[in-house]
């Protein structure tokens, strides 16, 4: 069975069904799928992710079928507001991790509620409703928001891909790569969130991820802002 068919047994015939075949299924086979193209590794590291993801987040039903709406609600119990101009009061950083330190989800939610001109965002995996929405919410207070998305997203289920379409928000596809794997916001040209952590559910409560906001640093802001626009630039609508 390769990593898609588990895919239709998770999305397609429920989760009583999905945990039926996934104890039918040989790893080994999935393996033997992947030895049999030229780039083992990113087609491992995609089944992998695939599983894991989507099996995840069909348990917790967090994202109903491509309605255009989240299916939480958009500040999560730990998410404070920051200051007005948050990344304008000196340099510096921020560091979060999960399970076992501060919380990725507030810390992303709290500098997007904080933006007031321009958000970009690179993501590997994007399904979390509270961000999905924190980043749609900016962008009806007129906040210039740009996305760009894996080539997973477009089949993903669970993706906010169409929810932040829906709501007005560019989205594109950065296709070329075997794996668009970047998760990286930028601020108001001012501050910079990337690290491990991949903007879904999964990561916030059921992995261990690592996240870094770095305040001030113009350099820094500058290498991620000019790789975003090259990555966009190749990129395709979504």
């Amino acid at each position: 069975m390769t990593y898609r068919l588990i895919r239709r047994a998770v999305l397609g015939l429920g989760l009583a069904a999905a945990l039926s075949a996934f104890t039918s299924f040989s790893p080994f086979a999935l393996l033997a799928h992947a030895r049999s193209t030229s780039t083992f590794d990113e087609v491992s590291e995609t089944i992998a992710n695939s599983i894991s993801e989507t099996f995840n987040e069909a348990v917790a039903n967090h994202f109903p079928s491509r309605t255009g709406k989240p299916a939480q609600p958009a500040q999560p119990p730990d998410a404070k507001p920051l200051p007005s101009k948050p990344f304008a009061d000196g340099s510096g950083y921020t560091l979060c991790f999960v399970p076992d330190g501060a919380s990725c989800q507030a810390l992303l939610i709290n500098a997007i509620r904080s933006t007031r001109q321009r958000l970009l965002i690179q993501a590997y995996s994007f399904t979390s409703a509270p961000i999905a929405e924190a980043v749609a919410q900016a962008h009806r207070r007129g906040v210039d928001v740009r996305v760009i998305l894996d080539k997973s997203q477009q089949s993903e289920r669970y993706t906010s891909a169409t929810f932040l379409k829906h709501a007005g928000v560019p989205v594109v596809i950065d296709n070329k790569p075997a794996i668009a794997h970047n998760k990286v916001m930028v601020f108001d040209d001012q501050a910079v969130f990337t690290g491990s952590f991949n903007f879904t559910k999964s990561a916030q409560e059921r992995n261990a991820e690592n996240g870094m906001l770095i305040r001030g640093d113009a350099a820094v802001v500058k290498a991620y802002t000019d790789n975003w626009h090259k990555r966009y630039r190749q990129s395709r609508a979504y």
